[in-house]
């Protein structure tokens, strides 16, 4: 499943219990409803989010993670951030969030 636009794309793809979600581009505002309506597609799953070509990331997305989060946690679910920019993982490190970060997918 993918969802894109000009300048934010994501892409799911799911085994084992666990739906990966590789995002690029630029992750802000405009990209939470694409965001959104992907993660209630995942709602069983744990979801592992590749940051790696994300290009920006604004405090909007980082809100609609920890929401994508907090909805997970109430489904027994996890998430975990991976391949993430330094500059995006200063985000997490500066609002005591890096729990999310991993270093790799089975982490």
């Amino acid at each position: 499943m993918q969802v894109s636009s000009e300048l934010f794309s994501a892409h799911v793809e799911r085994s084992g219990g666990v739906a990966r979600l590789r995002l690029s581009g630029r992750f802000d505002s405009a990209a939470v409803p694409e965001l959104e309506w992907l993660i209630d597609e995942m709602h069983s799953l744990d979801i592992v989010m590749d940051l790696g070509e994300v290009t920006f990331m604004n405090g909007a997305a980082w809100l609609a993670v920890m929401d994508v989060e907090h909805r997970a946690r109430d489904r027994g679910k996890r998430v975990r951030l991976v391949n993430t920019p330094e500059s995006i993982r200063r985000i997490f490190e500066l609002t005591a969030t890096e729990h999310l970060l991993s270093e790799s997918v089975d982490a």
